[in-house]
């Protein structure tokens, strides 16, 4: 590549100001390119904004004259391509990419049919073209380990070399234990199809065992939470409806303005509008910098908060009677002798009904079923659901809510309130709420809150911590689209064994419930993703005979991998991403750096070699191609080359264009069918309502005495878990990971702003810079999530963090790890 055509990547210099290249949010074509790395710079210092559309040919004029006639001539002759941003942030960007030469120039929001504002693409995706093209961190070849794990030493060796190795591996492992003692851990890194379910499929089809990833990731409690509630474990609400019809909006625990900028800009409307943005976080975050109101909070005291919201709301009789009788679970009678639901004929759920003074089906029609009261059922003692939740409610008075949260008992009354008041308010729930012990009761004690107030279900309301869309799930009266997977869901004769995620440290050290002797990495950083990196290096890997990484870049993990495989990035391979109400279809834009392969080219080998290449006799193309189903309504007018020349098809009927209001027809998918805040499964654990369950670190005083701050991670404007660690563009912001310490707990350890610090525990430690700020709650540390650590002095934070299971998840699911449930002292260093 000549220098004349590095300047999309080189020429990232910070001696012009970051207007002659942004203006209102949007950028003209000819100086796109030679800004890109201004636009990182520009949106951090406020000159910009994430996610704004991209100029359209009208907007072209230049915006300064630093951009010369020969580079807007090598952009107009740029041929376009289009991606899937199918990383694990969930907002499902298209991305168009600019090619010249074969090389990937620059990236820009690409606009979706139909919905003009969504057009959307942040820093980190479209600073990727850095990463994508950079052979120092590529894994350009098949390498083979050639020194003890973690040395960083390999040698290359040839594709069929690495196939017929690893092959013969897994065949041993096999023969030994049985095809369950090899696994396939596919994360997050990538969620297209292809990317995400090839190694899956390829474990149905040899009898593998595959792990259900959310536990050990800590985004499980999340899903327990709303699936108890709700039935489903997403339970979704459109931003868009916030922005129209919210009078207040709680943003909980989620950073939307550095994480999730294609819902920020609704949220801005809103507050113009008029809403109330009030922000629950132990950190001012940028989201806190939009918001009417930050609320610190003590690490895991978010359900102590919610709980005290919910006393005094019920106690000043301000709860919605009849959501809680006719569309909560609130009005179904609970047995006193064993705290199971009363049943009647069929197994059917039992109501009160005063009329007739007796228990009677809950679907009986014309009945007005109370929520409270003591009655008995052909001589059993029976409440309803509602009381338990009552009475568990009033043991979080303010004083005691304000004791476990941190947040001031004034405080608290005001909000709960001004909530109570708003008629509608909406919550969107963020995923590090729930990454302390038992952190389902987090997620499911805020839903019960705005069930509670009667939020759920209705326009400006509900509460959820996923937005906008049913999947590719049908809508009720509509249609949604369909696929023809039967060929791909065809394993064979054999199935894949699922293993919870939060056990895979016992498979491989104790065989467990199964034994762990071959593991297949794809789309994941697991060593750095994963808790208590010192027990993985330590004691689960060394149990492990063969470790398989498959990556396009030089991870953590790949370092202790006996095989590291190239893999193509999301602008290198055919792919199709069809959890959406778009469907993404992806064909590579640059050819596959070095000698990188898809996880699926890479699946179709490996069958070959253990004889089961007759259930891969397609190549990726052929997949994607044979997906989209044209007798589907959704695909009317499908034309498959014509789509992918956009990157994606939108529905003619122009079904989503509403926002979505989830629940708004009151059908839950729980047992009951109810909106569900009395699970009955969980009575042994007293648990069968929401409650405070406290953080298991902090809550152990001999602990908390050896170790008195609180510690969490947090995601960034920088990263995707571990995805952009190595952007030079984002290095202009940030170029380490640091430790937010409040002035208060830095001046009693004689720490000062920059200073080196360590930070330690049991289990051990890690080296960098301090940032002293007010931004955060005394008592409470925090440092950005998904740094490697090649971006600390020394250590890794993942050396501080524990896994330590639940009974009461394990029980109900699997155990979510514990990622912001740490203590931890500071010192100098």
């Amino acid at each position: 590549m000549g220098e004349t055509d590095k300047y999309a990547i080189e020429n990232l210099s910070t001696d012009q100001s970051p207007v002659e290249f942004v203006r209102d949010g949007k950028m003209c074509r000819r100086t796109f390119i030679k800004g890109v790395g201004w636009i990182t710079v520009a949106s951090a210092l406020g000159f910009g904004a994430a996610g704004c559309a991209p100029a359209t040919k009208s907007d072209e004029e230049p915006l300064s004259d630093t951009g010369t006639d020969d580079e807007a001539a090598k952009l107009d002759a740029t041929e376009y391509s289009y991606a899937c941003c199918s990383y694990n942030c969930t907002s499902r960007c298209l991305l168009k990419g600019h090619v010249r030469d074969g090389k990937l120039v620059a990236v820009e929001p690409g606009e979706m049919p139909g919905r003009p504002d969504y057009a959307n693409a942040c820093l980190r995706s479209m600073s990727f073209i850095e990463r994508v093209q950079n052979e120092d961190l590529r894994v350009m070849y098949p390498m083979k380990r050639t020194g003890e794990r973690g040395s960083g030493e390999f040698e290359r060796i040839s594709w069929d070399q690495a196939m017929d190795e690893i092959a013969a591996r897994m065949e041993e492992s096999k023969e030994k234990y049985g095809p369950t003692a090899c696994s396939f851990y596919s994360f997050t890194g990538n969620q297209s199809k292809l990317a995400m379910q090839s190694a899956t499929r390829f474990a149905g089809c040899y009898g593998a065992t595959t792990w259900d990833i959310e536990g050990i990731m800590g985004d499980h409690g999340a899903s327990m939470g709303m699936k108890m509630v709700y039935g489903v474990i997403r339970g979704a609400h459109d931003t868009r409806d916030y922005e129209q019809n919210s009078n207040m909006i709680v943003i909980w625990g989620r950073n939307l303005a550095d994480t999730h900028t294609s819902e920020l800009r609704y949220i801005v409307r809103a507050r113009e509008r008029g809403a109330k943005i009030v922000y629950i976080d132990p950190r001012f975050s940028s989201t806190a910098a939009i918001a009417d109101q930050w609320i610190p909070i003590r690490p895991g005291g978010d359900s102590a908060l919610a709980l005290g919201m919910m006393n005094w709301i019920i106690a000043n009789d301000r709860h919605d009677k009849e959501f809680l009788s006719k569309h909560s679970c609130g009005s179904l009678l609970v047995r006193d002798d064993d705290g199971k639901y009363l049943r009647g004929e069929g197994d059917c759920y039992m109501v009160w009904d005063p009329a007739q003074n007796k228990a009677v089906p809950a679907d009986t029609e014309g009945v007005e079923a109370p929520i409270e009261g003591a009655f008995e059922a052909d001589g059993v003692a029976v409440k309803p659901a509602f009381v338990h939740l009552k009475e568990r409610a009033a043991e979080y008075t303010l004083e005691r809510a304000s004791e476990l949260s941190g947040v001031p008992t004034d405080v608290i009354e005001t909000f709960a309130r001004e909530y109570s008041e708003a008629k509608p308010a909406g919550i969107r729930m963020g995923q590090g709420m729930q990454r302390t012990y038992n952190s389902y009761q987090s997620f499911r004690t805020v839903a019960t809150l705005a069930a509670v107030a009667g939020y759920v279900g209705v326009r400006g309301g509900g509460a959820s911590h996923a937005g906008g869309t049913k999947a590719n799930k049908p809508v009720p009266g509509e249609t949604a689209p369909e696929f023809l997977y039967d060929e791909w869901a065809n394993t064979g004769e054999n199935t894949a064994n699922m293993v919870k995620s939060s056990l895979i440290y016992q498979c491989a050290v104790e065989h467990d419930p199964v034994r762990c002797d071959f593991i297949w990495f794809n789309v994941s950083n697991f060593l750095n993703q994963s808790p208590d990196a010192h027990r993985i290096i330590d004691e689960v890997f060394p149990n492990i005979s063969t470790i398989v990484v498959a990556d396009p870049w030089w991870t953590w993990t790949a370092k202790y991998a006996d095989y590291v495989l190239p893999a193509t990035s999301l602008w290198e391979y055919w792919d199709l991403y069809d959890r959406a109400p778009w469907v993404f279809l992806v064909k590579p834009a640059i050819e596959p750096l070095g000698e990188s392969k898809s996880d699926c080219e890479m699946m179709t080998m490996l069958a070959e070699r253990v004889g089961l290449g007759d259930l891969w006799s397609k190549t990726p193309e052929e997949w994607v191609r044979s997906w989209p189903n044209p007798d589907s309504s959704a695909f009317e007018g499908f034309d498959f080359d014509e789509a992918i020349k956009e990157g994606m098809w939108g529905m003619p009927t122009g079904i989503y264009d509403e926002p979505l209001i989830v629940f708004e027809d009151q059908q839950y998918q729980t047992p009951t069918g109810r909106f569900e805040f009395y699970t009955e499964d969980m009575v042994e654990f007293d648990e069968q309502v929401p409650t405070h369950t406290p953080a298991i670190e902090y809550s152990n005083p001999e602990l908390a005495a050896k170790y008195p701050l609180m510690h969490l991670t947090y995601h960034d404007r920088m990263n995707v878990h571990t995805q952009h660690c190595d952007c030079p563009a984002l290095h202009a912001v940030q170029i380490e990971q640091t430790l937010q310490i409040n002035p208060v707990d830095a001046e009693a350890r004689g720490i000062k702003h920059g200073d080196t610090v360590r930070l330690f525990n049991d289990r051990g430690d890690v080296t960098m810079k301090a940032f002293v700020t007010e931004g955060i709650m005394p008592g409470v540390t925090a440092a950005q999530a998904g740094w490697t650590p090649d971006h600390v002095i020394e250590g890794s934070h993942q050396y501080l963090s524990h896994l330590t299971l639940s009974p009461a998840e394990e029980h109900y699911s699997q155990t979510n790890s514990a990622f912001n449930d740490i203590m931890i002292e500071v010192e100098k260093a």
